[in-house]
């Protein structure tokens, strides 16, 4: 009995599916029907657009090549203002390169006028002159670089706006003559510059010609300055000469300072503050010190012959009025003169005539390195040497020093 019942439903759940499987397939055939006829319409609009399109396109495309021969007349027509334009810019190239060789001829010319001003000064007028036109040369120059590169920038923008040709044919052709009418205007430009350039060169010429005249004039100029030039050197060179001798012949005996020859003796040692008399026992410490340093001077023809004067000079510290320290100095340069006249010199005749004592008051102080004065060391007495024709060697040290 179970077995029937179990048959019985078997059958019954594969009725069921076997019935859902028909109206599936039912839906199919009906959903691939209906999509089949929508197909079908939707194609015979595609037919009717395609058709419209291919109509439209075949007239477009007969436009596009009316357009098309038209841009091939206007690139014709712009190869042969490129090829003038290019022919331009040859001759602007090679009066570039004359220009630049007339320039840098200016230049060497100006390198040679600076060696000798004061013997070509009367050029100088013909020479400011050629400048001018030097620089309306490079002016004109740097407007025709402009000028082409504008006529460049042109060219550019006449490529990109290739694409709109179809709406401004007629403008470009009217920008052609133009382009025509500035390459005429730029061919007679670069004749005037070639003319100017020449007559340039030609000036240019006879002023170095004129140049040439002068050169021998000024290299003899220069020798007769140069062989001056050595016989002042062999002239201020006495003094320092001499100050070798000097220090040759005292050994290290005595300081001598070495920029003017003097020797410094301390008043301290030799008077007592505000005094003038010579202490006894600074006598012989300063007979010791000087008698070499004059017995030097007089012995020694090599220095001898050289000197003007032997100065005895007096120096004192700022402390008390101007008037009275130039008294005292004075006073104590005359007490050192005296002792030393006094001395047994071989030559003390040839002394007398040479030895001067002068007071220099505070004028001449010592000071620190901080800029203070030293009180004790700028009371001294100085004893140097004056050369003859001293003045003019320093003025003529100073003039070769300049």
């Amino acid at each position: 009995m179970n077995k029937d019942n179990n048959n019985t439903s078997f059958w019954i759940s594969y009725a069921d599916l076997m019935a859902g499987l028909l109206f599936v397939f039912i839906l199919l055939v009906g959903a691939i029907i209906i999509k089949y006829s929508f197909l079908e319409t939707e194609s015979k609009i595609l037919e009717k657009t395609l058709s419209a399109e291919k109509t439209a396109l075949d007239k477009s495309k007969k436009e596009l090549m009316k357009k098309e021969d038209e841009i091939s007349r206007t690139l014709i027509a712009l190869e042969k203002s490129r090829k003038n334009l290019d022919y331009l810019k040859e001759t602007i190239t090679l009066l570039n390169s004359n220009l630049e060789e007339s320039t840098k001829t200016n230049e060497d010319l100006n390198q040679t006028i600076k060696k000798d001003k004061s013997t070509i000064s009367s050029f100088e007028t013909e020479l400011q002159s050629k400048k001018v036109q030097i620089e309306l040369l490079t002016n004109l120059k740097l407007e025709n670089k402009e000028k082409i590169s504008e006529l460049l920038l042109t060219e550019i923008k006449l490529k990109e706006t290739l694409d709109l040709l179809n709406l401004n044919v007629k403008q470009k052709d009217t920008e052609l003559d133009n382009y025509s009418e500035d390459i005429l205007l730029k061919e007679k430009l670069i004749v005037a510059l070639q003319d100017k350039n020449q007559l340039l060169d030609d000036e240019l010429q006879v002023i170095l010609e004129r140049l040439k005249t002068t050169e021998s004039k000024h290299s003899l100029a220069i020798q007769d300055l140069s062989n001056t030039k050595q016989k002042i050197k062999n002239l201020t060179g006495i003094k320092i000469k001499v100050i070798t001798l000097l220090k040759n012949a005292l050994g290290n005996n005595m300081q001598i300072d070495p920029k003017n020859g003097a020797i410094s003796l301390s008043s301290n040692i030799l008077f007592d503050e505000g005094q003038f008399t010579l202490k006894d026992n600074s006598k012989e410490a300063l007979k010791n010190a000087v008698y070499d340093y004059f017995n030097t001077i007089l012995e020694n023809k090599d220095i001898n012959k050289h000197i003007d004067k032997i100065i005895i000079e007096g120096h004192t510290n700022s402390k008390g009025s101007f008037l009275y320290n130039l008294e005292l100095s004075q006073k104590r340069a005359y007490s050192v003169m005296s002792f030393l006249l006094d001395l047994d010199f071989d030559k003390r005749d040839n002394l007398k005539k040479l030895v001067v004592a002068s007071g220099r008051s505070f004028l001449d102080p010592i000071y620190d390195n901080n800029g203070l004065e030293l009180k004790d060391e700028s009371r001294r007495i100085e004893i140097k040497f004056r050369l003859k024709n001293e003045d003019a060697i320093k003025e003529i040290e100073s003039i070769l020093d300049k």
